[in-house]
């Protein structure tokens, strides 16, 4: 004849006066006699790191509650509890990576945080190894001061990446910043977010008249030309506006800039944009949308750091151009140290 498994009380700590007391919603209902307290035990197997991963790819407690038929303060503890198991994104980086080439694209993405006292959104500091599509270091800041990019910078020194190129928006405490830890540096200045300032400042949305004077800014700024052929159009260009004062500024705002828009020039494939790394922080955002803000900016870094380790070690799919050789393949295995094997933590 069997017995009862004895589910220990959570109150007395016994499991003589435990009896059975039905179901609700297909959880055991115990009683214990000496406390007279009901309490639950679920006998289901909870996949708590199919619960983390959902998380991460963008539903809110209350979704996974309904979608894993758990409370939603249960499916906090699981994903809290599953986050902290994983390591810190820089120090995986440092312990099982090392072959990171000579390009990096890096950004800032901004999220919000409810609980924050100051009232601002926080940014996510982060770098993207443009020809190993890896991320070996991310950062969590509350402002893009030329201290935290410090900071961020001083990382890839541990790591012993000295990138030769920096393609990054037209953020001046970045630019400082990565001249100084990063000696003999060039920068290229995202051609696209050059161009949106232009836009901005002549108001070509909304105003016709610039248009035509911003169609050959773009088709001078949309390709990889040399010295001769963008100094006749910017000349020509001067020629045609050289009476207008608005013109006139942004064609010396660009001379002004000319150098980190074209440090691109004796580097074999180096891109224009930042354009792999706003495509990253479009998937981040489309997330964000369903988890709404953050209670806290300690589970804003657990979180990131969930999602960069997991981006990291889930393999490509739709690259292409040059880089459909990277489809089916992980941004870690290009880069991991030899004879050495990277632990799973999603499956």
């Amino acid at each position: 004849m069997g017995h009862m498994k004895k589910y220990r009380c959570p109150i007395c700590k016994t499991t003589r006066n435990v009896v059975k007391f039905g179901y609700r919603n297909k959880t055991h209902r115990f009683f214990c006699k000496k406390c007279c307290r009901h309490y639950s035990f679920n006998p289901c197997f909870l996949d708590k790191k199919q619960i983390m991963i959902d998380h991460l790819d963008g539903l809110s407690f209350r979704d996974l509650s309904r979608h894993h038929n758990i409370y939603p303060m249960t499916s906090w503890r699981i994903c809290r509890e599953e986050l902290r198991k994983l390591p810190d994104n820089n120090q995986f980086t440092f312990k099982y990576c090392q072959n990171y080439s000579t390009i990096l694209v890096t950004d800032g993405k901004y999220f919000n945080v409810i609980n924050d006292q100051n009232n601002r959104d926080w940014i996510l500091l982060w770098s993207f190894d443009y020809f190993h599509h890896d991320i070996p270091i991310i950062d969590i800041v509350p402002s893009e001061s030329y201290s935290a990019w410090a900071r961020f910078f001083s990382y890839f020194r541990i790591i012993k990446q000295n990138p030769n190129l920096l393609i990054c928006d037209d953020n001046s405490n970045l630019k400082m910043t990565a001249y100084n830890k990063f000696p003999g540096v060039k920068i290229q200045t995202c051609h696209n977010h050059f161009k949106e300032n232009i836009r901005r400042n002549l108001n070509v949305r909304s105003d016709n008249r610039y248009i035509l004077f911003m169609k050959r800014i773009e088709n001078i700024l949309g390709h990889k030309l040399n010295n001769v052929d963008i100094n006749r159009r910017l000349f020509a260009l001067y020629q045609d506006y050289r009476d207008d004062p608005v013109a006139i500024s942004v064609l010396t705002n660009i001379q002004r800039n000319k150098e980190e828009l074209l440090g691109y020039r004796g580097i074999s494939q180096a891109p224009l944009t930042t354009n792999i790394i706003e495509g990253m922080n479009g998937h981040i955002e489309q997330r964000l949308k369903s988890i709404c803000s953050f209670q806290s900016v300690t589970h804003a870094k657990l979180w990131f750091n969930g999602l960069i380790l997991k981006r990291r070690l889930t393999k490509f799919t739709d690259c292409k151009g040059k880089f459909r050789y990277m489809n089916g393949k992980t941004g870690v295995s290009r880069t991991k140290k030899d004879g050495i094997d990277i632990p799973s933590y999603f499956t």
